[in-house]
């Protein structure tokens, strides 16, 4: 039930009044419809806790398992491990140092408590020791009218009826590929009634898209649970330009998917697409709960105050090429609605790193058309596509985004990557297998002076095609100008190009991300002379990697006083940046508070376009108020939330590699000392957040040896410690 995160927590109103078991309070949730059980804990608790959750029928007694999970926080849910989360399933729950404190389960009753839409029945939970002692009992009813909350489980119901297999009895069924509709799922397949909907390819065909007819008036929060293992599944309204991948994770939650009006909507399901071609694909149910005026307004509200900071995310097609089908510029459309969405007004469009095939539509380099090699995932190394080449087979991916940014009303940027000519890998360009001289390792000498014209062949295209802003990304590869005054030329040259292309009044904005200082080959980049010369328009000193994520912004905001160059600290949107929300929000809060007039979002793309969570947060960056009205309210609710210790996951990768910083989330405890110890030895102390292991510097690359340790983090609690322990694998 991860769906809730911190949006619903903040409206949870006590809608079924105290339940009656003495010190129990029963409270529902209007928008997810689920209850909060909050019970008193015995102050001779020891510190560690077992709570079993069941429920039953009113007027019985066959007690079974109750689906919880405690009260947490967003950014806990999203770092929780499975094996946390997987005793919540059995109705288990842990509570440490609870003693004298009121704790909560959240308890959705749906599909197992609820029945005709109505919930009657009766909540207990019983308290024990470690050592099996029962400390404590209560038991409360449960009473919900959801009759007006609309499930669609019978997936018959769509208007491709021949679609489906085995299909509603008499209809007749296309030759074609079609996907499978289960009402007899056994319970391992994760389906909530036994009814579910499977997209299988085989031979590699796609299925047909589906729409399911609805009749609802008025706003509604919209919440998918897909089955994990068959994986998710790809949405939206027929009144949307943009379909949204959504999946549930773990097993039965549901994704709160966005609230709106759904007047005159039909439901449409599409299959998922990976770089090998469709994907499989599943939904078990979508859920439809009605919503007040007020409580809309409530939502609406905290993602929508005065916005006051300029944020820019970074956009990169060819990644989401590569796991897609793109047969039009309607694709570049929907993609970038969801910055609209997400309220960022500058996208930051990476179309080519220099020395490798652009993804636009140039004539000065050469395109990548055909197949080409992407970055690892999962246990493939060297994934080929056909993806990206048909993006631009069919697509005019500048031309096109630059009209839909227009028509979305924000600003778009043609971002180069400074250089990285991918030597041997379908990605090289042939400039570079021309002149082998010309580079350095992989990347393009810039002391070159063909190499820069080269470049700026390129921006001059932009500019050509359109584009008002341009952007270079020395960052993420910044071997390519070997000394300060070879960089310092080429950016003398780029500002000369774009002023020959100004407008009366309308000067071409220039964007830089660098390194920022003590960032390899920090040096390099004269950023106070970029600033100083007009060369520039936004300084975005920048990490690599899981380093440098909070480096003092002080020598930028110095540099650029009396220039109407702007300083946009950067984030980074990859997994071994700040978790979100909440070390994410402490870093923009922190960086808003000590002046800095906006914030760029490295990888934003990963933020805003694949996670629905993640963009809903990111719709608070543009207004500092927003962020600091979500610190206000952490802060009030942190005391009713379980105490837990939380830290970053590996992703892809077999073992934390040393550019990996382990990033650890204390909730239900105000912000204080931790601790980490590896193998039972302390190696590092934060004094409060963030909490990282070791310093982010590159003297700590080495703080996780190869192979398995026992991490052990505690945080100080009062007068004493909440402890988690961790089993982590470091990286040969």
């Amino acid at each position: 039930m991860r769906c809730t995160g911190w949006v619903i927590g903040l409206l949870a109103v006590a809608m079924a009044g105290t339940g009656a078991a003495q010190d129990v309070q029963v409270t529902v949730d209007p928008v997810t419809r689920y209850f909060h059980v909050a019970y008193p804990v015995p102050a001779e608790a020891p510190e560690t806790l077992a709570v079993a959750c069941v429920w039953a029928p009113a007027g019985s007694e066959a007690w079974r398992p109750a689906r919880v999970m405690p009260l947490m926080s967003e950014t806990a849910m999203h770092l929780a491990r499975p094996e946390q989360c997987e005793p919540w399933l059995r109705g288990e729950v842990v509570e440490r140092r609870a003693a004298g404190l009121t704790r909560t389960v959240v308890f959705n009753p749906y599909p197992d408590a609820q029945a005709d839409g109505r919930v009657d029945a009766l909540f207990r939970l019983t308290l024990r020791t470690p050592e099996g002692t029962v400390l404590a009992e209560y038991t409360a009813p449960l009473q919900a009218d959801n009759t007006d909350v609309v499930y669609i489980e019978d997936w018959a119901g769509v208007f491709q009826h021949g679609a489906l297999t085995p299909g509603p009895e008499g209809e007749p069924q296309t030759n074609g590929p079609r996907w499978a509709w289960r009402t007899d799922a056994a319970p391992e397949q994760e389906a909530s009634r036994g009814n579910i909907l499977i997209g299988h390819s085989d031979g590699g065909q796609r299925l047909p898209q589906l729409s399911y007819p609805l009749d609802l008036r008025g706003p509604y929060a919209v919440f998918v649970r897909t089955a994990p293992s068959l994986g998710g599944i790809a949405l939206r309204f027929t009144g949307e330009d943009r379909t949204q991948r959504l999946a549930s994770t773990p097993v039965f939650n549901e994704v709160l998917w966005q609230w709106r009006d759904l007047e005159y909507q039909h439901l449409v399901l599409e299959q998922l697409h990976a770089y090998t071609g469709p994907a499989d694909s599943s939904v078990d149910y979508v859920k439809f709960v009605p919503l007040s005026e007020e409580v809309r307004a409530g939502l609406d509200a905290q993602f929508g105050g005065e916005t006051d900071k300029l944020v820019a995310g970074y956009w990169e097609p060819y990644s989401y090429a590569f796991s897609d089908v793109v047969s039009d510029n309607a694709w570049h459309r929907a993609y970038l609605a969801a910055y609209a969405e997400a309220r960022v007004p500058l996208v930051d469009m990476q179309i080519s790193r220099f020395g490798m095939k652009a993804v636009y539509e140039t004539r000065a380099s050469d395109q990548l058309l055909y197949t080409t090699q992407g970055d690892p995932i999962g246990a493939v190394q060297n994934p080929l596509t056909d993806n990206v080449g048909r993006m631009q087979q069919y697509t005019n991916t500048l031309e096109a985004s630059l009209r839909a940014a227009r028509d979305l009303g924000f600003s778009l940027h043609a971002n180069f990557g400074a250089t990285n000519c991918y030597p041997g890998s379908p990605l090289q360009g042939e400039f570079s297998k021309a002149h082998p001289d010309w580079v350095r390792g992989s990347a393009l000498r810039y002391e070159v002076p063909e190499v820069r014209a080269y470049m700026l062949s390129q921006y001059r295209e932009a500019l050509a095609i359109g584009a008002r802003g341009l952007s270079i990304d020395f960052c993420r590869y910044p071997e390519g100008p070997d000394t300060l005054e070879t960089c310092n030329a080429f950016m003398q040259e780029l500002r000369a190009l774009a002023d020959a292309f100004a407008r009366p009044g309308d000067r071409v904005r220039i964007l830089v991300r660098f390194p920022a200082n003590g960032v390899r080959r920090s040096e390099i980049f004269d950023y106070a002379t970029w600033a100083r010369q007009g060369w520039v328009d936004y300084l975005c000193p920048s990490n690599i990697q899981g380093r440098h994520l909070h480096v003092d912004m002080a020598p930028y905001y110095q540099a650029v006083k009396g220039t109407p160059c702007l300083v946009l600290p950067a984030l980074d949107g990859l997994s071994w940046g700040q978790p979100l929300p909440g070390p994410f929000l402490w870093r923009v809060h922190q960086l808003y508070r000590e002046g800095a007039p906006g914030v760029y979002v490295y990888q934003a793309d990963s933020r805003v376009v694949s996670n629905v969570y993640d963009r809903r947060t990111m719709r608070l960056l543009p207004s500092s108020a927003d962020v600091a009205r979500w610190w206000d309210e952490d802060a009030r609710v942190q005391p009713r939330r379980s105490k837990g210790i939380y830290i970053t996951p590996l992703e892809q990768i077999q073992g934390y590699a040393g550019w990996h910083r382990i990033r650890a989330w204390v909730d239900g405890i105000s912000p204080g000392p931790v601790e980490f110890y590896l193998d039972d030895v302390l190696v590092h102390r934060c004094e409060g957040l963030p909490y990282v292991l070791g310093t982010e510097d590159y003297e700590s690359d080495k703080i996780i040896p190869p192979g398995g340790h026992t991490l052990r983090v505690r945080a100080q609690d009062g007068d004493g410690w909440l402890e988690e322990r961790f089993e982590i694998l470091g990286a040969p």
